[in-house]
């Protein structure tokens, strides 16, 4: 524990911090219409990048020592998707204001007053910190859970470790991205390999605003690729690749390459190392997820790999790329719930998907993922849409 003296001066810094970091917000509000909570609750102002982020500075500049004003905010602060759609917008047409910096410094406090997280986070953190991954299972049943999986196992002789992630790893569904992946390298004579033993990448203790623990997994992590000498990660989680690309200390990350899954495949479908010889005869929407569009504008990728497949007939939303609408996962989000099930923002993604007629919802994040499957069931539209990873598609049309 902390003593007192300490855990003040760490809370005087982030005030101090967040105060620094929206002194830039001149309140215009541009920022909202972009937000997907701001949509999704009629414009209640309190739920847009602005709105929480004036919350957040009027609590910090008129003191935090009520109990029940900290629980609203809490609860205001943990809402937020991080899907960075208010930055964006800010960047474009007023301040370029980091609203989503602010909300983690926010977060941060939370954890530091002991307020935070929410209820159901909390069980996150201590699963993180126990085995490794946020979804309470242990480090051994991980682990032959991913055995079972039948993936090469990374040696001397692999050129790249293909890095499953939590989601990727244990989620049944998801798991079939993984394995389609393997497939796919086998085929275009990619030598990888996974390692069962792997640890998150310690994104979501990050974004509940538990950094202790996200440091603790860096060293944890950092160490895990030096022992086993990758040179080369490829991820299946756009938010593993922002975290390792982003918010691990880049200057301990020299000499290791990390791609996300559809950088690679586009390489090689580039590279005529990937060819598919099976026609889809569909139509395929294509999802963005956040964290591969909006916060690392990966987005031509995907689509030319979903192009080189033969007979796919190619729809897009009307709101893509940077504008994608948030599937509502990020920000801890999966692991609690603020929306009304007919309110749920992969459904209304679902909702278009069939409006455009698309047979196939194609996404490249597990969450999405998971919440676009859940979205097809929510909405009855099951024999109608069918949710698959990019991977698996491409598998399909080996």
């Amino acid at each position: 524990m902390l003593n007192n003296a300490v855990q003040n001066n760490l809370e005087e810094e982030l005030k101090t911090g967040i105060l620094d970091t929206l002194k830039y917000c001149i309140n215009c509000r541009f920022c909202l219409p972009s937000c997907p909570l701001f949509n999704i609750t009629s414009g209640e102002i309190s739920h847009g990048g602005s709105g929480i982020t004036r919350s957040l500075y009027y609590a910090v500049q008129w003191g935090l020592e009520d109990k029940e004003t900290l629980h609203e905010l809490r609860d205001i602060l943990y809402e937020c998707t991080t899907c960075g759609s208010c930055e964006l917008a800010c960047k474009n047409l007023s301040t370029g204001t980091k609203l989503v910096d602010a909300i983690m410094k926010g977060r941060e406090l939370m954890i530091e007053k002991q307020i935070g997280p929410m209820p159901e986070q909390k069980r996150v953190l201590e699963s993180l910190y126990k085995n490794g991954n946020p979804y309470m299972i242990t480090a051994k049943k991980r682990k032959a859970v991913v055995n079972e999986l039948n993936l090469r196992t990374f040696d001397e002789k692999a050129d790249v470790l293909l890095y499953l992630g939590c989601s990727t790893s244990i989620d049944q569904d998801v798991q079939q991205t993984a394995v389609a992946l393997g497939q796919i390298l086998d085929n275009s004579n990619v030598r990888y390999g996974v390692l069962e033993d792997e640890s998150c990448c310690g994104e979501p203790s990050l974004k509940m605003g538990e950094t202790g623990l996200f440091e603790e997994m860096i060293e944890k992590n950092l160490t895990f690729f030096k022992k086993h000498n990758i040179k080369k990660i490829v991820t299946l989680s756009p938010h593993c690749y922002d975290t390792f690309t982003k918010k691990y200390p880049q200057g301990q990350m020299q000499g290791l390459q990390v791609q996300h899954y559809t950088q690679l495949l586009a390489e090689l479908t580039a590279n005529k190392m990937l060819n598919f010889s099976t026609a889809i005869e569909k139509r395929v929407i294509y999802h963005d997820p956040c964290y591969l569009s909006k916060s690392n504008t990966i987005w031509e990728e995907p689509r030319d790999v979903i192009k080189s497949i033969p007979g796919i007939d190619l729809v897009e939303f009307a709101d893509n790329r940077s504008d994608s609408l948030c599937c509502g996962g990020g920000g801890g989000r999966m692991w609690t719930d603020f929306t009304a099930e007919n309110n749920r923002l992969a459904n209304i993604r679902v909702k278009e998907a069939v409006e455009k007629e698309a047979q196939v919802l194609v996404t490249t994040c597990p969450w999405c993922f998971i919440n676009m499957s859940d979205g097809v069931k929510a909405v009855n539209v099951e024999g109608r849409l069918e949710v698959l990873s990019l991977a698996e598609l491409c598998a399909q049309a080996l």
